[in-house]
């Protein structure tokens, strides 16, 4: 009898190990996996950061896309002659 009872007793305690070796295991895994998301979201904040911090460039229509739509308001009538060679002499000084 004295067997058995040391045999359940040794088979519990083999039992109790193995399983705090596994919730060890998954308590590793898991702090494994949440330390990998903390980098993941790290990483995101630091693109983001990077690209609040790039310059805006404003659109730049093309200088001849410009020119023509002048030309185009002078020919309609909308302004004048002198406009126009005042708002091409502008746009031909920014080149």
């Amino acid at each position: 009898m004295r067997g058995r009872i040391a045999s359940a007793a040794i088979g519990a305690s083999v039992a109790k190990s193995r399983a705090s070796a596994a919730a060890g295991q998954q308590a590793q895994a898991a702090q494994a996996q949440q330390q990998q998301a903390q980098q993941q979201i790290e990483a995101q904040q630091k693109q983001i950061e990077a690209l609040q911090q790039q310059p805006q460039q404003p659109q730049q229509e093309d200088p001849t896309q410009k020119l023509q739509k002048y030309a185009d308001l002078k020919q309609k009538g909308i302004i004048t002659e002198e406009e126009f060679q005042k708002l091409k002499m502008d746009l031909l000084s920014k080149m």
